[in-house]
This record gives C-alpha cells, sequence and structure tokens, in this order.
C-alpha cells in the first residue's frame, strides 16, 4: 500500500479499527470530560443521534459492493486503515496490516434502504444547527468505516445492521 494515496477498500486492517476504536473513546471521552465527568451528558440524544447516524451510515455503506456508496465508504474505511498504519508507526512501533473485517453485503433491497438513509444522513448533515453535529456524526462516520466493520466488539453494528437492512429492504421493497 502506498502512503501517497489512499486505497479504497472494505477490509478494514488492525490499525484501521484501532483508530476507529481509539477515535470512539476519544470523542466519548471529550464530551464526558467537557459536561465536568457527568454520564448524563452522554445519553442526550443531541450527541447519540449524529454519532449513531454516521455510524450506521457507514456500516450499511461498506455492505454495499459498488456505486458511490461503496466508493464513499471504501475511501474512508482505506483512510482509516492508512491513519491507523501511521499511527502505529509512530506510537506503538508497528503496522497491523491484518485484516480483521467481516464481510456482510447488502441485497439488492438493502442497499436501497442504505440509500435512503444515506440521502437522509447528507440532509441532516447539511442541514446541522451547528458544527458540533457535524463533526460527531463525521466521527460516527469513520469510527462505522473502521471499527464497526471489525470481527471485534465494533463489529456488532455490522453484524446486526446489515441483516436488519436487507430484512427491511426484502419487507419494503422486494
Amino acid at each position: 500500500m502506498s502512503m501517497t494515496s489512499i486505497e479504497i477498500t472494505h477490509t478494514v486492517t488492525r490499525a484501521g479499527s484501532a483508530l476507529g476504536f481509539a477515535l470512539f473513546i476519544g470523542t466519548w471521552a471529550f464530551l464526558f470530560f467537557k459536561h465536568k465527568r457527568k454520564f448524563t451528558a452522554l445519553k442526550k440524544k443531541k450527541y447519540l443521534v449524529p454519532y449513531g447516524w454516521g455510524l450506521g451510515v457507514m456500516v450499511l455503506s461498506s455492505a454495499c459492493t459498488g456505486g458511490l456508496l461503496g466508493m464513499v465508504s471504501g475511501f474512508t474505511t482505506g483512510a482509516g486503515n492508512q491513519g491507523g498504519t501511521l499511527a502505529s508507526k509512530g506510537m506503538v512501533g508497528g503496522e497491523g496490516a491484518v485484516a480483521v473485517a467481516q464481510q456482510g453485503q447488502l441485497s439488492y433491497s438493502g442497499s436501497w434502504i442504505a440509500l435512503i438513509i444515506f440521502a437522509l444522513a447528507c440532509a441532516f448533515c447539511w442541514f446541522a444547527k451547528n458544527m458540533g453535529e457535524r463533526l460527531l456524526m463525521a466521527s460516527g462516520a469513520v469510527t462505522g468505516a473502521t471499527w464497526g466493520l471489525s470481527i471485534s466488539l465494533g463489529g456488532v453494528a455490522a453484524f446486526t445492521g446489515v441483516p436488519l437492512a436487507n430484512w427491511i429492504g426484502g419487507l419494503l421493497i422486494g
């Protein structure tokens, strides 16, 4: 993998998964300390909705095999892998280039559900009240495209979200 360009991929490496996990912990730790170390602040919908939406959109987009959703999620996953590799080399002294992704794919109907959710997320981001909501959505998206696809605890989103989208798509579209 060349460090000059970002590879479009849907396979998360261990370094990418670690970066997504660090971003997950860092985002929620920042909010925890910002609100004077109160866990009740983390339960607010104004934080959970944008973050969860970004995470869910990228998990579903990564299960699309091609098209716009595949390009966006593949670029985000590739950027996360590359960022994780750079951070790993500098911070822990390793590359972490081992693939740790689980590969679930959306059906045709499930892909349309993912496209609709992606369009709604773009509208949410466009009409967001402030930059904080956009940043939370972006943080959730990078986490979803990296740690959310791994075979670790973060992969629960992919393990449950992809079959759920396929089922809903089958019910609504056919």
